[in-house]
């Protein structure tokens, strides 16, 4: 996994924490827990939360969402099916990177193209090897959220999931990005100002990662 510079040190503001927030920029009656919820505005809310958080995070390759897994092909072994939670960016075994090949061209005679890969869904192709390998996935995760055990998930569901956003911008880009959604309506306002926050937090969120690719993710092989 990469790296990240974040003050680990606080505390990352909650899903119901997020909820808490955008209910009082909008000055709505707060509640106490998730089950005092009945009105659909606040189930709203908690939708537009999640979807913030997604749209933001499926936007581009953060360096905090690339992660590494290890699979290993036995001798021979040709094909593995793995659900990564998340699109593969490249494959290595050892030092050496595996060239990607289009599924649809990936039956054709490979000679002089050994080291290579395909992958359709969660199966990843390989040719086959009179060795084990143990090949490494590097891949960008979709799991957007994670409980308070540190359980990654898709999305967050229960008062003490949060953002796998790092701090200091995930509290501004979920609130603000939230507010403008419920509201939708630019005369509105805060919308302007709501906005201007919102953009200013997911600006300084990617100016603060890794400038290239190249050093993302921070991981050495062999």
């Amino acid at each position: 996994m990469s790296e990240n510079n974040t003050d680990t040190s606080r505390i990352k503001p909650t899903y119901f924490d997020i909820f808490k927030k955008v209910l009082n920029e909008l000055s709505w009656r707060e509640v106490n827990d998730f089950e005092e919820i009945t009105k659909s505005e606040h189930k709203r809310v908690l939708n537009l939360i999640n979807s913030t958080n997604s749209e933001v995070l499926s936007s581009y390759i953060w360096d905090f969402l690339i992660e590494k897994s290890e699979i290993i092909l036995e001798k021979n072994q040709t094909t593995i099916l793995e659900d990564f939670g998340g699109k593969i960016i490249s494959v290595w075994e050892g030092t050496k990177k595996y060239k990607y090949i289009h599924p649809a061209q990936f039956t054709n005679d490979k000679t002089g193209f050994s080291d290579c890969y395909s992958s359709i869904g969660d199966l990843i192709i390989t040719l086959p090897c009179s060795l084990q390998r143990k090949l490494s996935i590097i891949y960008v995760s979709d799991m957007y959220a994670q409980d308070e055990n540190g359980t990654k998930t898709a999305n967050m569901q229960n008062k003490n999931d949060t953002s796998v956003l790092p701090l200091p911008y995930l509290e501004p880009i979920l609130v603000y990005g939230t507010l403008i959604k419920v509201k939708a309506n630019p005369s509105f306002a805060k919308f302007g100002y709501w906005r201007t926050l919102y953009y200013n937090a997911i600006s300084n969120l990617r100016t603060s990662g890794s400038k290239s690719y190249e050093d993302s993710p921070r991981i050495t092989f062999g």
